[in-house]
């Protein structure tokens, strides 16, 4: 199925997932791609190939139709809200990362029935319980750097024991202050 994660750090969030689409018991590609950048705002998704194709293809039209209309990107708010409809249409969990009203760069988990997760860390997919073990262990306060290399080791960690997670990893970075408390 393949693994996504998503972190909050000083400075920015970043997404990864690996390229690995099984189908069945049996690896179909390992160049499918499951994280999305599109500018100001990224997501990435986890589900079956054609539900994660159109996934991409409608929240990409969501967020270039609202960027038409307001001029700006969409908040984390608004981009969790729309992933998630879409999402609940095409059985997919997603991990999305866009700026909150403050400027500040956030993440949300959004399930395959459509929930919205607020942590600063998600994981889905296969390898989900392999990678988020890697996240739970981060040091608060991570620069951005650190965040997308442990990323990458979250991914990678669920790759060793996970077949359905491969080695090719793909991330997004988004770059923004942290909103104070």
């Amino acid at each position: 199925m393949a693994t996504i994660v998503a972190i909050e750090a000083d400075g920015g969030a970043v997404l990864a997932g690996d390229r690995r689409h099984t189908a069945g018991n049996t690896v179909a590609s390992d160049d499918k791609r499951h994280v999305f950048d599109f500018g100001d705002v990224g997501a990435a998704a986890v589900g079956e190939s054609g539900g994660i194709d159109e996934f991409r293809r409608r929240l990409e039209a969501e967020v270039q139709s609202h960027e038409t209309e307001h001029g700006d990107p969409m908040s984390v708010t608004r981009l969790a809200t729309v992933a998630s409809d879409i999402a609940d249409d095409e059985g997919v969990e997603a991990v999305v990362a866009a700026r909150d009203d403050d400027g500040a760069a956030r993440v949300r988990g959004v399930r395959s029935d459509g929930s919205i997760l607020g942590d600063d860390v998600a994981a889905f997919g296969s390898g989900a319980q392999l990678a988020l073990g890697v996240l739970e262990g981060r040091e608060e306060g991570a620069s951005l750097d650190d965040a997308e290399e442990l990323a990458r080791d979250a991914v990678e960690a669920a790759a060793d024991r996970d077949t359905d997670t491969g080695s090719e990893i793909d991330t997004y970075r988004l770059e923004g202050g942290s909103a104070s408390p």
